[in-house]
């Protein structure tokens, strides 16, 4: 199982059992890699996001068939991973193929001009998740210390 598909989990699920399990998520779920062999479905591109929200990479929005104008429905885990699906929201595909964040989403999950952002989607799943770098590390560390035990 990959991040994309754990979280795709613990959103279907609806609101009410992601509280039941966790009032708050301490961090993010942390997939296994694969074994040596196996092949990943997962797609990520790293990318930083403008001043007007917008996210630079836009190879993942092409991959997943979003033309511009796609209403997208922000998810905010933690204040550390926004996870976007199509259907009706606040965020959007720009004209030129771009997402774009509302300024509540950035305040909310306090990105900057410039900051870097890991974006990954799966074939299987249309769902565009994006991980602010404190999120990506507090997921490495996680990792590394149940390597390590």
């Amino acid at each position: 199982m990959n991040l994309v598909e754990a979280l795709a989990e613990n959103l279907a699920a609806g609101p009410a059992s992601r509280a039941m399990r966790s009032p708050r998520i301490a961090g993010l779920p942390v997939a296994r890699p694969p074994e040596r062999g196996q092949r990943s479905f997962s797609r990520y591109a790293f990318t930083t996001i403008d001043g007007r929200g917008r996210l630079g990479d836009r190879s993942l929005v092409r991959l997943l068939n979003w033309p511009p104008g796609t209403s997208l429905k922000p998810t905010v885990l933690n204040d550390q991973v926004i996870v976007l699906s199509r259907s009706p929201g606040t965020a959007t595909v720009t004209k030129l193929g771009h997402v774009r964040l509302p300024a509540a989403i950035r305040h909310r999950c306090q990105l900057r001009t410039g900051d870097g952002l890991l974006l990954t989607t799966s074939a299987a799943r249309d769902l565009l998740v994006v991980c602010t770098t404190s999120a990506l590390d507090e997921a490495l560390v996680a990792f590394a210390r149940e390597e390590s035990s």
